[in-house]
């Protein structure tokens, strides 16, 4: 197996696999969208009642803010929850183990106060103990829209899990593969349309053909030469091939965690899984 990385940005991979089948790709995918642990906002707790006063703007009269909205508590618990908590890998080995033992969960919380008329942003939650680095890194994200008297306060704690509990603790966003293609095309009638249509820059010139063996390149000509689906002469003139054991990997996360660190964490978890699987086998045999 060979494995190059294209390319790593704080919340987006892509990588270069050769000498693979599909299936192990696909488990690695897996991985990433069930078994790594991050943190998530897990216990809620809705402040009831008044929440301090204000002057009515027509009648002049002083009046206290009620902890009410438009949404029922259960809608607004379950949009903080789907917020992205920042997970560093200190606090993935401190408590990635213990994602099942409350009592070992770490000891962060976040609140949350405002007061109408305004929206209610996922930026408005701070954590409890000033960390600037749990701040949520989607400060746009809407919770609630507050009218006039109305307010809201909460205090919510954050918990590790995986997304094979719910989806709320998985931090990659739409992991995904194919497999390395290449663009060839022949001279001829229909080979200027391609050309043109991929910029002629792309390709190199092999005999009389010119050709993209670059796999992101190529993956990105397909898409370019989408248009040209209908046009019989570019069709002849290009053929695409691929293989079967050349793979190029790429997904995001939602900000929870860094890129590298899901990859990681992904990789981590499927060989746990896979040493335990192979140990219980060993001892039923």
């Amino acid at each position: 197996m060979k494995v190059k990385v294209l390319k790593m940005d704080d919340y987006y991979a892509q990588v270069e696999f050769k000498d693979v089948d599909y299936s192990f790709v696909n488990s690695i995918r897996r991985s990433l969208v069930s078994m790594v642990p991050c943190l998530a906002l897990h216990e809620i707790d809705f402040h009831m009642g008044s929440l301090g006063s204000y002057v009515d703007e027509e009648s002049g009269d002083e009046k206290e803010y009620e902890s009410i909205s438009a949404m029922f508590n259960e809608i607004i618990a379950h949009r903080l929850g789907m917020l992205p908590i920042p997970t560093d890998k200190k606090t993935v080995e401190a408590f990635g183990n213990s994602i099942n033992d409350d009592s070992k969960q770490p000891d962060i919380m976040y609140s949350l106060h405002k007061q109408g008329p305004c929206t209610v942003y996922s930026g408005d939650l701070e954590p409890v103990n000033g960390d600037d680095s749990l701040i949520i890194p989607e400060a746009n994200v809407p919770i609630v829209k507050l009218a006039e008297g109305q307010a809201i306060l909460i205090y919510a704690k954050a918990k590790m899990g995986v997304a094979s509990m719910h989806t709320k603790w998985q931090c990659a966003v739409a992991p995904r593969f194919y497999q390395a293609p290449t663009v060839t095309v022949s001279s001829g009638k229909g080979s200027k349309a391609v050309l043109d249509a991929v910029g002629k820059d792309k390709f190199k010139k092999k005999g009389s053909n010119h050709v993209i063996t670059d796999p992101v390149i190529a993956h990105q000509a397909l898409k370019d030469l989408e248009k040209l689906w209908n046009d019989e002469d570019a069709q002849k003139a290009m053929e695409v091939t691929t293989k079967t054991d050349h793979f190029v990997f790429e997904f995001e996360t939602n900000g929870a965690m860094k890129a590298k660190l899901a990859l990681e964490q992904a990789l981590e978890t499927f060989n746990t899984h896979c040493s335990e699987f192979a140990t219980d086998f060993n001892s039923a045999a």
